[in-house]
């Protein structure tokens, strides 16, 4: 039975559904004095490649020259790329793409090229007539020749395999245009080449994308007979006091994709890493690693991912580390990872022992080595992942591990300078789970906690009474406390509050600094509803509709004023997860707690 179904006879003297609401009651005093990350209800282009048929270059029309489909390994490793072998037929030679780029603003074109028996090529748009770019892909050339327009180009190598990424921006504010990819005599040839080679180049991987330029090339994004547009959920930045009305990011057990969360309610933190992202300036590479700056779009919708690859040097290990100073405590290491090329990653802590955490990026799963870990999706290949353990006072070391497999002793692999992972926002911090994303840039940086409060006495301050509070997913540790009554001190009070090791949660009575009651029912950490009563003598408590436990013994608090939302009856405790509805009612009997909470 749904809660908007379940309200008893008696009408409630203060609710606020924050779950269907999406808003903060006015009686309701909400502050807190940083900003907060969370996922909304916006969505971004997370990737694009608006050209088809990307790697099947037999679907592109050809001109005097001849494809073989799957002839040579391609810079990933696989047969995928195709032979252009010139037919000597006319004047020239070269192969044209069927369908157009319509209307498309600033497109960053590129192909991946190995030169065969022929050693230049040309990339160009028919919009106009005059926008190319000419490239020498002899093997350790990798020369950029003329350009027409308005076209700026760039070449990169693909370590030492004879691979190079042919990359050209047409700087037109609205082109629709085919592209052709042609067999060229030299760089100096211009916007119509003639030649009557036989020669042949390979080709793989064409792409045409408007979120990258030619300092931040876009990591390859392969399409089909459609062009590839992939959207994600945004991780957004609330303003300073500006509550948190979190969305799921994915689908799940538990939860759909952009199914209302409620109020993301959270205490204090701090990223201790001095940088939660700039992997290629302020993080330690070792052991062969390279990386590629804003090579992909982030959670966040802006292009500020890096791409972290091994190069084809040799067989190594390949990680990367920044490092912290800890107390003596459980501390999470959490970061955004998405696959590349790379299936498996690593994120270990060390301080006191192992603290691995081994993540596969491509089916959603992990293991864990002396540590607890989590993996979140969100969106469009998107990971969270995070391993926590507990840390001694000292410097940690954050790493993260590229593994050439999915054993956790898998480091040792020779790389391809193509295949990595792309990742976003690092963090390190003193809690048992990952608390949202803390961006840092420079220096460790705190988020402030949520504080969420209703004070009238007039509401509260009843003798008898109940409370009703749906949770979605919440911490498990640290006494988690969904809600509290309270005569702003720890002497009255009416409470609901998980135990410590969060199997348990527990509706909790004071009277005269006196614990009158405490009874208790396990309950689920990704989302319950619970619901008690208190009346003199009768104290009743109920979870998701099971089981009533009561007490039928104890005076009642007075001078209850204050609804904490989220947390106890000081601020801590704070349940760091969602507030989806709350409402406090006169007494109700043990049949309606259980219709509210079923």
């Amino acid at each position: 039975m749904a809660y908007s179904d379940s309200f008893p006879a008696v009408r409630p003297v203060f609710q606020s559904d924050f779950a269907n609401g999406g808003r903060i009651d006015p009686r309701i005093s909400y502050s807190r004095s940083t900003t907060g990350t969370y996922f909304g209800t916006d969505k971004h282009e997370s990737s694009q490649n608006l050209i088809t048929n990307s790697e099947d270059f037999s679907a592109w029309t050809a001109v005097n020259t001849s494809p073989t489909a799957n002839a040579v390994a391609s810079p990933d490793g696989t047969t995928t790329a195709d032979t252009i072998t010139g037919t000597g037929t006319g004047s020239i030679a070269r192969r044209v793409q069927s369908n157009t780029l319509n209307n498309v603003s600033y497109p960053v074109v590129s192909v991946y090229v190995k030169a065969g028996t022929h050693n230049y090529i040309q990339v160009m748009s028919n919009w106009s007539g005059s926008h190319y770019a000419n490239f020498d892909v002899t093997s350790g050339a990798g020369a950029v020749g003329s350009l027409g327009g308005n076209t700026t180009a760039t070449i990169q190598a693909i370590g030492s395999t004879g691979w190079y990424r042919c990359v050209c921006r047409f700087n037109v504010a609205s082109m629709s245009a085919e592209i052709f990819v042609s067999l060229v005599d030299s760089t100096s040839a211009g916007h119509a080449p003639t030649t009557t080679s036989t020669g042949t180049v390979h080709l793989w991987g064409a792409m045409a994308n408007t979120q990258g330029d030619l300092t931040n090339i876009v990591k390859y994004q392969p399409s089909t007979t459609q062009i590839h547009r992939e959207y994600a959920p945004t991780l957004q930045t609330a303003a300073i006091n500006a509550p948190r009305f979190e969305h799921s990011a994915s689908d799940s057990a538990s939860e759909v994709m952009g199914e209302s969360l409620g109020l993301l309610v959270e205490g204090q933190s701090q990223n201790l890493f001095a940088y939660s992202d700039d992997f290629a300036n302020n993080w330690t590479i070792t052991g062969n690693v390279n990386v590629s700056e804003s090579a992909g779009i982030s959670p966040t919708g802006g292009l500020n991912a890096d791409l972290i690859y091994a190069d084809d040097t040799a067989a190594d290990s390949h990680y990367l580390f920044s490092s912290c100073t800890v107390s003596a405590a459980a501390h999470t290491f959490s970061v955004y990872a998405k696959y590349a090329g790379v299936q498996y990653i690593q994120l270990q802590h060390r301080v006191t022992g192992v603290g691995i955490g081994q993540f596969d990026l491509v089916n959603g799963t992990f293991v864990v080595s002396g540590a607890t870990g989590a993996m979140e999706p969100v969106g469009n290949g998107w990971y969270r992942c995070s391993v926590t353990e507990t840390q001694s006072a000292g410097t940690a070391f954050g790493r993260i591990w590229l593994m050439g497999g999915s054993g956790v002793s898998d480091y040792n692999w020779d790389g391809d300078s193509y295949s990595g992972v792309l990742l976003y926002g690092a963090q390190y911090e003193a809690n048992s789970f990952p608390s949202s994303l803390i961006a840092c840039n420079g220096s460790a940086t705190t988020r402030a906690a949520d504080s969420a409060s209703v004070v009238d006495s007039s509401l509260f301050d009843n003798g008898s009474g109940a409370v009703f509070v749906e949770t979605g997913s919440v911490s498990t540790t640290n006494y988690p406390t969904p809600l509290t009554i309270s005569d702003q001190t720890s002497s009255n009070l009416v409470r609901l509050q998980g135990n410590s090791t969060g199997t348990n949660m527990e509706f909790q009575c004071k009277a005269d600094n006196s614990l009158i009651v405490q009874v208790s029912t396990p309950f689920t950490a990704s989302g319950t509803k619970l619901a008690a009563s208190y009346n003199t003598n009768a104290f009743s408590f109920c979870a998701d509709g099971g089981t009533v436990v009561s007490d039928s013994s104890g005076q009642l608090p007075e001078g209850l004023e204050k609804l904490h939302i989220g947390t106890d009856w000081n601020g801590s405790n704070t349940i760091t997860g969602h507030i989806r509805r709350i409402a406090v009612y006169p007494a109700l009997s043990d049949t309606n707690l259980q219709a509210l909470t079923s």
